[in-house]
């Protein structure tokens, strides 16, 4: 196996929980999941065999749902995960990841190419399709570049916003095919607001199959949830409907076209291309955040560990391969993750097994798949909503900051209101605005000594600690760069002249001071001179890393040439601080 440019190869020998535990020489990354299936072990047939038809079974009833979801054919969604399933246990580190059309996806996809069809179905699905290509070459080439980090872009806060406004938006979609009242507005408020005018018109068998096959997913997924309920419940609504008289007037699937798909390009212009640019960046963001987030959850759990750039690569890969087969932007969704997990399984022959069973689908299934209820499909995309729609995270996040739950819910917001593509671009800048407050105004502490715990400890937070008459220990909690430069001076010396006593020494601990810019530079100079000012006889550095005093070292801060004094810890600092006292 593969992992940020390193070889992991498994050592030999009979593992208790999964594939061998790996070590890494440097190698070219290409297809890590061969490295597991090497070590393969006769135990693991039947855990991933039943894992993988648990999947593929989950799949039949999501892939047609989200396809739909997408707007396009049922069909399509055969054609997005086919092929995607065989490249990720290919080319992916996850062992469990379920990857393949996912709702969020779907509906940030449709809201990006509804826009520029102009209501052509054909053009529509042609555009479909190079918008799963353009997201697979924006992900490979951001692996490519390293830029897996970026997977921590969105803040908990907001991710939980973002996804509860997809849930709603979920919801909302699917009105019209749940209860038969006729929608055509295409946000939240508007489609509830003509819901409530149009529950006259609910056609009620329609509504009767859609409740009942949400009613029959709802509850399996809580008394039996390794039992595929999406199927079962879609299944039996096909039953139930073709015994029905005429199928009492409730919408069918339709044709659906047998075979599998042909590898094609789309044809598409450059111009599209460019309007679908948008779009794409952000399915890559939300997909590529989501993945490595429900990957790393299950690894953790399973104790292996996952790669975020190789992930990135695995999605770019996997949305590459839709797109060639007339699929749709892809990423992965966390119930079929969990599921193989749940069921003991130990590889990607769950996908393999998964992607065997939907190519029979298509392949054998066509006619039977036609006579499915459009309600039963949208009752699944439903539960999917419910499924998403984070309470649980808001509830955590206002025992933890109302600020935060807040933030969430403006995110949340920013979907329902305007749509999803908005929804991610205001999680995005709420993300980095967030970022950018923290590290403006960090947090800061004058330290005291503890001589029963030999270290310093805040002062403020701890009434034991003990502070050096003539001494000052400041700690500033961040990087010290342009935007919280000015700050880290101003609370300096705001905090010596607060600060009781006449202060002789000042110690800045830079350990939480990774590295420092030219403007930090700058600030950093022009508080000495203010400090000499004042009447300090030292200032002194401590505990600051190689890179920090080699940037003070080049401009000329550091002593013997420079005013400030470098001390590898707070303790030297402190005794050469008495020495000093003690000789005068």
């Amino acid at each position: 196996m593969v992992c940020g440019g390193a070889t992991i190869l498994p050592r030999p020998g009979p593992l208790a929980r999964g594939p061998a535990v790996v070590h890494y020489r440097r190698g070219v990354n290409v297809l890590p999941g061969l490295a597991v299936l090497r070590s393969y072990q006769r135990g693991w047939w039947r855990p991933d065999l039943v894992a993988g038809a648990t999947v593929g079974a989950m799949l039949v009833p999501q892939s047609m749902a989200y396809a739909e979801l997408a707007g396009l054919p049922p069909v399509h969604g055969f054609y997005a995960v086919l092929v995607p399933l065989v490249v990720y246990a290919l080319v992916g580190t996850s062992r469990h990841l379920g990857v393949g059309p996912e709702p969020g996806t779907a509906i940030l996809a449709a809201t990006g190419v509804g826009a520029i069809a102009s209501g052509d179905p054909a053009r529509y699905v042609v555009l479909m399709a190079a918008l799963a290509l353009l997201v697979g070459a924006i992900a490979v080439l951001g692996a490519v570049a390293r830029l897996g980090f970026v997977a921590s872009v969105l803040s908990k806060p907001v991710l939980v916003g973002y996804i509860t406004g997809v849930g709603l938006t979920l919801l909302s979609s699917q009105v019209a095919a749940f209860s038969g009242v006729p929608i055509t507005a295409d946000r939240f408020f508007p489609r509830v607001l003509q819901l409530a005018q149009g529950l006259g018109s609910v056609h009620l068998p329609t509504l009767a199959v859609g409740a009942g096959s949400l009613a029959v997913v709802l509850v399996l997924r809580t008394v039996a949830p390794r039992v595929p309920g999406a199927l079962v419940a879609v299944g039996a609504a096909t039953v139930v409907v073709a015994l029905l008289p005429d199928g009492a007037g409730v919408p069918l699937v339709g044709e659906v076209p047998q075979g599998l798909p042909v590898p094609a390009l789309p044809l598409v212009g450059a111009g599209d291309l460019v309007a679908l640019l948008p779009v794409a960046a952000g399915i890559v963001l939300v997909g590529f955040t989501d993945n490595v987030l429900t990957a790393r959850s299950v690894a953790a759990r399973q104790g292996y560990r996952v790669d975020p750039n190789q992930e990135l690569l695995a999605l770019g890969l996997t949305n590459l391969s839709s797109g060639l087969t007339q699929g749709f932007p892809v990423s992965s969704s966390a119930s079929r993750t969990a599921v193989p997990a749940a069921l003991g399984s130990r590889t990607q022959v769950v996908s393999l097994t998964a992607a065997v069973l939907v190519a029979a689908t298509l392949l054998f299934l066509g006619p039977a798949l036609g006579q499915v209820p459009r309600a039963a499909l949208a009752a699944v995309v439903v539960a999917a909503a419910i499924a998403i729609i984070d309470v649980p995270g808001y509830r955590s996040l206002w025992r933890v900051s109302r600020s935060e739950a807040l933030l969430a819910g403006v995110a949340a917001l920013g979907v329902i209101v305007a749509d999803v593509l908005v929804g991610v671009l205001v999680a995005v800048g709420l993300s980095v605005l967030v970022a950018l407050a923290r590290m403006a105004r960090p947090h800061d502490a004058v330290l005291g000594d503890r001589p029963d715990l030999d270290g310093w400890v805040e002062v403020e937070t701890d009434p034991r600690a003990r502070v050096e008459p003539g001494l000052l220990v400041y700690r500033f909690d961040a990087p010290l760069f342009f935007l919280n430069a000015e700050r880290f001076r101003s609370r300096v010396l705001a905090t010596l002249e607060a600060n009781p006593g006449e202060e002789e020494w000042l110690v800045l601990d830079l350990e939480g001071v990774g590295d420092l810019d030219a403007t930090a530079l700058d600030e950093l100079g022009d508080l000495v001179e203010a400090l000499r000012t004042e009447g300090l006889q030292r200032v002194a550095v401590a505990r600051g890393n190689a890179k920090v005093l080699d940037r003070l070292r080049r401009v000329g801060l550091l002593a013997p040439e420079g005013p400030l004094h470098p001390y590898a810890t707070i303790n030297a600092a402190v005794r050469a601080f008495r020495a000093a006292r003690d000789a005068r």
